[in-house]
């Protein structure tokens, strides 16, 4: 539980600074409800239940986006992975939404992350 707890502040204080920092082109925001959490030897991904308010972070606002992708992912090599798990688990457990935010740019996919409906994680938040 301590652990979940210092990821959790952990990832607050990067998401602000991702935030708070210059937006990159293709940054995007959607709330997810976690189905499931998996480990692949390449990857690991959250996938959600359909995602609520996708948006566009490029304007430094929230434009809409059309189609979230259900599935967000990162190298299994990556820092990221182990929070990744962590943040998911405990959301999928305790029922908890996620706002996750991602690269909507289908070529900047992990392996093994499909280009119709699957982004990498550039952050995750727990509520």
């Amino acid at each position: 539980m301590k652990t979940v707890a210092l990821s959790l502040s952990i990832l607050c204080c990067a998401t602000s600074l991702i935030l708070s920092g210059p937006v990159q082109a293709g940054q995007a925001a959607a709330g997810c409800s976690v189905v499931d959490v998996a480990t692949f030897n390449n990857r690991v991904h959250i996938h959600c239940e359909t995602p609520v308010n996708p948006c566009s972070l490029q304007s430094g606002s929230c434009a809409s986006l059309p189609k979230p992708p259900t599935y967000v992912a990162v190298e299994l090599n990556s820092a990221m992975a182990s929070t990744v798990i962590q943040l998911g688990l405990f959301a999928l457990t305790s029922k908890h939404l996620l706002t996750v935010f991602y690269d909507d740019n289908a070529g900047a996919n992990p392996p093994g992350c499909n280009a119709n409906d699957c982004r990498r994680i550039i952050g995750v938040v727990a509520h």
